[in-house]
Formats: C-alpha cells, sequence, structure tokens
C-alpha cells in the first residue's frame, strides 16, 4: 500500500483544493513570459534599438530577466503543492493519519508519504514549467545554454525548497489541532523566505547571480536531507492523533 501512497494522497489533495494548483499554473506560465521577454530584448538590441541613454544598459535584461523567472517559477511549484499540506491537516483532524498507524505505518512512514506526494506534484509542474520555458524561449530567440540553466536551477531550486517547506509545516501542523488551510500562508512564507536572493540577486549583481543561486540550491538541499533523514524523530506519534 505505501508504495502507491504518495501517489494517492496526491491525488486527493488536488480533489481537496483546485485553487492553489491553478495559481500554481498562472504563476509557472507568467514567469516562462518573463523569461522569455530575454529574448525579444535581446533581438530588440541587435536591430539597433539603443538599451540606454549612453548605449548601454545598467542592467542587462536578457541575462537578469530568466535569472529573476527562477525565483517565481519556485514559488509557483510551492504554491502548487499547498493541497498536500492542507490534506495532511484534513486527515490529521478526521484520524486518518491513525488509521494508518493502526496498519502498521510509524510516523516517519506517513511524514515521507505526504512528502512524496508534494514532491511529485512539484516535480509535474517543474516538468510543464521546463517544457513552456524552452518553447517560448525558441519561440522568443532566447539561447540553448540560458535556456538550459534556467531550467536546470529551477529543478535545483524547486525540489528542496518545497521539500523543506513540506517537512517544516507538517511538523509545525503537528503541533496543534488547526482549521484546513490555516497554516497556507507560513507555508508559503517559508517557501518565499528560503529563495528571496533568487528575486533580488540578478537585478542588483547579476554577475553573482547564478553562483549564489547555486549556493542556495545547495544549503537548501542540505536542509531537506537532515530534515528527511530525522523524519522519525520530526514529529512523535500521539501528534498524529486528532
Amino acid at each position: 500500500m505505501s508504495s502507491d501512497l504518495g501517489a494517492v494522497i496526491a491525488k486527493r489533495s488536488i480533489s481537496l483544493s483546485k485553487t492553489y494548483p491553478v495559481i500554481g499554473i498562472f504563476m509557472a506560465l507568467f514567469a516562462a513570459l518573463i523569461s522569455s521577454l530575454s529574448g525579444v530584448i535581446g533581438n530588440l538590441s541587435s536591430t539597433g534599438i539603443p538599451a540606454g541613454a549612453s548605449g548601454t544598459s545598467p542592467l542587462n535584461l536578457t541575462t537578469a530577466l530568466p535569472l529573476v523567472s527562477v525565483g517565481l517559477q519556485v514559488l509557483a511549484a510551492v504554491i502548487f503543492s499547498m493541497p498536500v499540506l492542507q490534506l495532511y491537516v484534513y486527515d490529521k483532524n478526521n484520524g486518518v493519519l491513525e488509521y494508518f498507524l493502526s496498519l502498521g505505518m510509524n510516523q516517519g512512514d506517513i511524514f515521507r508519504q505526504y512528502l512524496k506526494a508534494a514532491l511529485l506534484l512539484a516535480s509535474g509542474l517543474v516538468g510543464l514549467e521546463t517544457v513552456v520555458n524552452v518553447a517560448a524561449g525558441l519561440i522568443a530567440g532566447v539561447g540553448a545554454p540560458a535556456l538550459l540553466g534556467v531550467s536546470g536551477l529551477v529543478v535545483a531550486l524547486a525540489i528542496p525548497v518545497v521539500s523543506s517547506e513540506a517537512q517544516i509545516m507538517m511538523s509545525f501542523s503537528s503541533l496543534q489541532k488547526q482549521r484546513v488551510g490555516s497554516n497556507q500562508p507560513l507555508g508559503m512564507a517559508f517557501g518565499v523566505f528560503m529563495v528571496i536572493p533568487a528575486y533580488i540577486i540578478p537585478l542588483v549583481f547579476p554577475s553573482l547571480a547564478l553562483t549564489i543561486d547555486l549556493l542556495l540550491a545547495s544549503a537548501i538541499a542540505v536542509l531537506s536531507l537532515t530534515l528527511y533523514l530525522s523524519s522519525s524523530r520530526l514529529i512523535s506519534r500521539e501528534k498524529l492523533l486528532p
């Protein structure tokens, strides 16, 4: 049962709330549009339209826009996976987690299945973002290295961010009984906070953006792995009862 429980949880979460998936998809498409604008701006510059009064731009938008879109795409993945956290609270309050315990699962098993569901949803949206990025970028004339770089950064950031945010919020939600969705703003705040540099650095220090994004992805991945290895100790068995 546990082998496909994560997929079942992912399907149930989408049925529970369709608002967050719709918002996540919209934001993903918007981010892809921002990324593709770099190709349009590059084409305009190459036809002789000056970027600034002195002939050069103080901010290279063809480089900055794709990197700014990375943070937006990561946030879209966080939002898209939110229904899993809603379902976790719902199942806890209605005795579903207690039922899982009665089947012989421990708190770590349950924790990992909801995490798996969140990652399944996030991975699906990241896959969509990659396809749309590549398609829109090729149409707009964005270079292949930039497209591959943006797609790689989105994957490197989105999966650890969603993993860390989901584990933190499940641990937090188990501390007290809550209404469905009452902890979602805090959940999104975690996701936004972890990728703040991805929104700001490309505009302030574009030359450092790639390096900082890679360092940020590595740090979040370490945090996520640490939380995962501690999953059985993050939540006591009694905290899963309604």
